[in-house]
């Protein structure tokens, strides 16, 4: 089996993803104040520049862990949700 490289795997995502600006969240959340966003930053640049209120922190290296029921490091908060937004600096 051949692995995928990087770039690759980048653009699978890209593809399945829609990127946003920071504006458009803006006049997002207005419109769904209910929409949940999830900060992917590492904890210490989280403490180092602060966060959005409100926000949920998922550190990236634990995105998956935390949103696949089957994991032990599995959070239920986010059951039923249909659309987050995920942001880093």
């Amino acid at each position: 089996m051949k692995l995928k490289t990087s770039k690759q795997l980048v653009q699978e995502a890209m593809d399945k993803i829609k990127t946003i600006s920071p504006y458009k969240l803006k006049d997002l959340k207005k419109k769904k104040p209910d929409l949940i966003l999830i900060d992917i930053r590492d904890i210490r640049e989280l403490k180092k520049t602060g966060k959005i209120l409100g926000a949920k922190h998922m550190p990236r290296g634990m995105l998956e862990f935390w949103l696949d029921p089957e994991s032990p490091y599995y959070k239920s908060e986010l059951n039923d949700t249909e659309e987050v937004i995920l942001f880093c600096n």
